[in-house]
């Protein structure tokens, strides 16, 4: 399908443009014409409407035979008492949209020498076919000019909705990470204390309540986190979530150990960091089948590094959603992440400019 640029859709509209074309009979005004003259006026106006007006559903292909068509009607009727160089100057114009812009340089060269040569092989002063000329010259390089603007304008509008829409995919991108660390976090959480809750109701009935009174308060965490997850401000301080991941892994019946200070963490790093740690943690409940999590946190030479390591199975990081959204979060910091097994269990490693 043939695309047109914004200038030559508006050519579509181009109706007040052919106010010019009052040009052409200019000359009558001290030279009455007879009715040859009218005639050959009206057929040459006649032949020019249809050309200029479907112009701009041309293609690039057609523009040429178009400018000609118009320069030889203007060549047509230069021996008569008529404003001929008006329909050189609509040639020049036409000419002027031609791609490259070097085509539209010779085009437009080649309509202004051809409206000299022809003042000049009838022997008209310069002064009835100069001004012309002048003119085919100084309407071509405009309209050169306006349809470079409306192709810069059409560029600058293209980059701007892919932004938009690069902006729009990372924000997506971003929920979901986000809402996936949270909702697992959560949901683990929550399933770990009900059967906690479940064991104890018959022999503690004490200890199941505070249990269900702990699955509760998880659940309205969650969806405070949930909410802002969507809103774009989920990320704590990595000393709060240190202490809710020893919190789970102590619920889910592993051993947690902390070493470093997560205060000592600058906020910003801190922040990513503990959507790290959180979905470290979830794994590790939730797939590695662990005795012991050891949790390290240190803070120095630029960076601020988080080192999750688990006595468990050794699988408990595929490349599935949440090591995924981890690398992600943390490449988007300028951090990086490293995975290597141990014998047992593995070792994650997550370093974040501080």
């Amino acid at each position: 399908m043939q695309t047109h640029t914004p200038y030559e859709r508006a050519a579509g509209n181009g109706w007040p443009w052919l106010a010019y074309l009052i040009f052409v009979p200019f000359p009558w005004l001290w030279a009455t014409p007879d009715v040859t003259i009218i005639t050959a006026a009206a057929v040459a106006v006649g032949v020019f409407l249809p050309l200029y007006l479907f112009s701009a559903r041309m293609s690039q292909r057609a523009l040429p035979f178009v400018a000609m068509a118009m320069l030889a009607i203007g060549i047509a009727v230069a021996p008569l008492p008529l404003g001929w160089t008006t329909f050189c100057i609509y040639a020049a114009v036409i000419a002027a949209r031609l791609r490259p812009r070097r085509r539209a340089l010779l085009g437009i060269t080649a309509v202004a020498l051809a409206t000299a040569a022809t003042g000049l092989a009838w022997a008209q002063p310069v002064l009835w076919f100069g001004p012309g000329v002048l003119f085919v010259v100084m309407t071509g390089v405009a309209t050169m000019s306006s349809v470079a603007f409306y192709e810069r304008t059409q560029a600058l509008l293209a980059s701007q909705e892919e932004v938009r829409r690069l902006a729009g995919t990372a924000e997506r991108e971003r929920i979901t990470r986000d809402l996936h660390d949270v909702v697992g976090r959560t949901l683990t959480l929550v399933a770990l204390k009900a059967d906690l809750a479940g064991r104890l109701v018959e022999r503690d009935p004490l200890a199941a309540r505070a249990e269900l009174a702990a699955i509760a308060a998880a659940a309205r965490s969650g969806l405070a986190e949930v909410r802002a997850a969507l809103s774009g401000q989920l990320g704590g301080s990595l000393a709060n979530e240190a202490s809710a991941s020893l919190a789970a892994l102590e619920t889910a019946g592993i051993e947690p150990v902390l070493t470093g200070d997560p205060a000592a963490v600058p906020a910003d790093a801190g922040a990513i960091l503990a959507m790290t740690l959180r979905e470290a943690v979830t794994n590790v409940i939730r797939h590695a089948g662990a005795r012991r999590c050891a949790i390290g946190i240190e803070a120095g030479n630029g960076d601020a590094r988080l080192v999750v390591e688990d006595d468990g199975v050794g699988l408990s990081f595929r490349e599935g959603n949440g090591l995924r959204g981890m690398r992600q979060r943390l490449v988007a910091a300028g951090g990086r992440l490293e995975l290597q097994a141990l014998h047992p269990g593995i070792r994650l490693e997550a370093s974040v400019p501080a």
